[in-house]
């Protein structure tokens, strides 16, 4: 894959774009919401780990492997919304899913229940269907966050099993280019 800038995807209500360091502040408190972190390990990130994994990975991730992850907010007043996109994180599990492009969306508590996530997760699958080469891309989830796993099945993920990540079961979901059931 060739490295491309971060593409700016407009929805109805959302805008996808990239990180930008004014961003930290807003990252910061998301990471430091318990329910932000409730499915994610659980543990606060720290304002360090926010600056390199949020807003310096996020944007490296572009360069290295042609896509990556958004920054989310609302069109019509600019509020931090969440994070959606795409990685390969090289994550340690059994089986192991190098290679395949990994989904993740994580949307700010303050914005649950609004048709959020299922907006911006279906524009960063429509913008991979159509950019990239890629035939599938993966997600994995929780068992208890019922909520992702909605969305997963929205967008056409099919569960293929679990995989074992960070001495723990989680639910491994594979999708096919195209493979929107709603």
């Amino acid at each position: 894959m060739i490295a491309r800038p971060v593409p700016v995807i407009l929805t109805e209500r959302l805008k996808l774009r990239a990180h930008e360091a004014s961003d930290f502040r807003a990252l910061a408190t998301h990471w430091s919401h318990p329910e932000t972190i409730r499915f994610i390990g659980g543990t606060a990130r720290s304002e360090q780990d926010v600056w390199s994994r949020n807003v310096l990975r996020n944007r490296g991730l572009w360069e290295v492997l042609g896509y990556g992850y958004w920054l989310v907010e609302e069109r019509r007043t600019g509020a931090f919304v969440g994070e959606v996109g795409f990685a390969d994180f090289h994550r340690e599990t059994e089986p192991s899913f190098w290679g395949v492009p990994e989904c993740g969306w994580v949307i700010s508590p303050e914005r649950f229940g609004r048709g959020y996530a299922s907006e911006a997760v279906k524009a960063a699958h429509d913008w991979l269907d159509e950019a990239s080469g890629e035939e599938k891309c993966c997600c994995i989830i929780d068992h208890d966050n019922a909520a992702s796993i909605r969305i997963a099945g929205k967008m056409g993920y099919v569960q293929q099993g679990t995989v074992r990540f960070n001495g723990e079961d989680v639910m491994y979901f594979e999708r096919a280019k195209g493979g929107f059931t709603a």
